[in-house]
């Protein structure tokens, strides 16, 4: 039940623009003046944020088409189950903190949320390669078992 290379180029793709987009922001971050609002940077940073965030709802789909598609098949076969449930936990995990940051119950949060959105959004950057990996590994372990 492994993608097919259109597939994961297309998948592989919206993920790493949604990385990117997030890595972006967090670095204008750093060079802006939050008390300068006339700093150019700001409104960059604004749409690096809703570039992130359309791309964002687009990896959700995608993540639900690979549930019946992928996740499914390879979960009932036991292949990659524990990086798979990790990779889906943290997409998971990253849709609700995104939309507390959007939505959030209450002011006082947001920094916390901000702070595990982007730890999660690390840890998508590290998990992402090592599912791919893992799934390669015993891919060709299967086959030289065949």
């Amino acid at each position: 039940m492994h993608l097919g290379p259109s597939a994961r180029r297309q998948v592989l793709a919206v993920i790493w623009l949604v990385i990117l987009s997030g890595v972006l922001w967090i670095a204008l971050g750093w060079y802006l003046d939050a008390d300068d609002y006339t700093d150019p940077l700001r409104s960059w940073r604004h749409r690096v944020l809703v570039l992130h965030g359309v791309v964002a709802y687009v990896l959700l789909w995608i993540a639900g088409r690979l549930y019946s598609l992928h996740q499914q098949g390879n979960w009932r076969a036991q292949r990659n189950r524990a990086s798979g449930l990790t990779l889906s936990v943290a997409l998971v995990l990253l849709a609700g903190s995104g939309l507390t940051l959007y939505y959030p119950p209450h002011e006082d949060w947001r920094d916390a949320f901000s702070m595990l959105h982007q730890v999660l959004g690390v840890a998508l950057v590290l998990l992402v390669p090592l599912h791919v990996w893992l799934a390669r590994k015993d891919r060709q372990r299967r086959r030289v078992n065949q």
